[in-house]
C-alpha cells in the first residue's frame, strides 16, 4: 500500500500542474483592460465566408420603415469581400486626395460625395485645392467605379445578412475615407477615440459599415475599434479587407482607440432606409 503522504504529494502536484495550465491559458484575460472585451475579429486570423455574427437585441424599436429597420440587431463581420488588391487601391485613391490636404491633428477626413477634405483645422473643397495645383481631374474612372463597386457590393451583403427587401436601403452622409496616425490632436474633432452612438450623431443612420483598408498590428498599432455595451464588449482587430457592418442604434455604442503607431485607413459607409437621406455616388461633375 502507498503511504498518504507521497499519495498527497502527487494529488498536490497535479493540482499545481492544472492550475498553472488555466492560469497561461487565462492570463491574456485578464490582462486586458476590461476583461469583458471579447474579440469579434483578430488581424492574423481570416474570417470564413460566414462571417462572424454576434445578434443583440435592439435597444429601440422602430415601425417607421417597415422591411428596411432590422427585427434583431447585432454585428456582422467578414473577410474576402473585399480583396486585399482592392484595398490598397483604394488607399491610392485616398492619397492622391490626401496629398492635396491633411488634418492638423493625427486624423484625415475626405469625402467624394461632398468634396470635403480636411486641411489643417478645417475642410476644404477637394475639387478647388486639385485646381489650383493644376490638375484637372484627380481621380480617373477605374477609381470611381472601383470605389462605386466595392460600396454596392458592401450593400448587397448587407441586405442580405439582415434580410432587408430589396430597394429599400440608400447609402448617406457622411461617407468618407479616413486616414489616422499617432500626431496629438489639434482640436475636437481630432478626437476619434471618444464613445458614441452613430445614430445619435445622424439620426438618419440606421445601419454602419465599415471598409479596413490596411492591418491592425502589420501596419499600425492602437486602432482598434471597441464596441462599449455593458454586458460584453466586442474589440474588432481591423485587417485589410475586412468589413464590419452593426446597426446604428444604441445598442452598438463604440470608440476607436488612439492610433499609437503608423498609418490606419478606413472607410465608413453608412446607410440608412430614409429616401429622404439618400445621396447619390460620386462623379467627376
Amino acid at each position: 500500500m502507498e503511504p498518504v503522504v507521497r499519495s498527497w504529494q502527487r494529488i498536490l502536484i497535479t493540482f499545481s500542474i492544472t492550475a498553472l495550465c488555466i492560469a497561461y491559458r487565462m492570463y491574456p484575460y485578464f490582462m486586458r483592460d476590461n476583461p469583458l472585451d471579447m474579440s469579434l475579429g483578430n488581424w492574423n486570423k481570416t474570417i470564413g465566408t460566414a462571417g462572424i455574427v454576434k445578434i443583440i437585441e435592439c435597444e429601440t424599436k422602430q415601425h417607421e420603415f417597415k422591411g428596411c429597420e432590422p427585427a434583431k440587431c447585432g454585428r456582422y463581420a467578414v473577410d474576402r469581400l473585399v480583396s486585399e488588391e482592392e484595398a490598397q487601391a483604394l488607399i491610392n485613391i485616398a492619397e492622391k486626395g490626401m496629398a492635396l490636404g491633411g488634418g492638423a491633428g493625427g486624423a484625415t477626413i475626405m469625402d467624394l460625395h461632398t468634396w470635403a477634405i480636411s486641411k489643417g483645422s478645417q475642410f476644404a473643397d477637394l475639387r478647388k485645392l486639385a485646381q489650383s495645383n493644376g490638375a484637372k481631374e484627380l481621380f480617373t474612372y477605374e477609381d470611381l467605379k472601383l470605389y462605386r463597386t466595392i460600396k454596392n457590393r458592401i450593400q448587397t451583403a448587407l441586405e442580405d445578412k439582415w434580410k432587408l427587401k430589396p430597394g429599400m436601403l440608400y447609402l448617406t452622409k457622411p461617407t468618407f475615407f479616413s486616414r489616422m496616425t499617432a500626431k496629438p490632436a489639434s482640436n475636437m474633432h481630432d478626437e476619434y477615440w471618444h464613445s458614441h452612438v452613430d445614430k445619435d450623431q445622424y439620426e438618419r443612420f440606421h445601419y454602419t459599415t465599415l471598409l479596413y483598408l490596411n492591418t491592425h498590428s502589420k501596419d499600425y498599432k492602437g486602432g482598434r475599434l471597441m464596441f462599449d455595451t455593458r454586458r460584453l464588449n466586442h474589440t474588432m482587430e481591423p485587417k485589410a479587407g475586412r468589413v464590419l457592418m452593426f446597426t446604428s442604434g444604441k445598442e452598438n455604442p463604440h470608440h476607436v482607440e488612439k492610433v499609437t503607431q503608423g498609418t490606419r485607413y478606413a472607410i465608413t459607409i453608412p446607410f440608412t432606409c430614409d429616401k429622404a437621406f439618400a445621396i447619390a455616388d460620386p462623379t467627376f461633375q
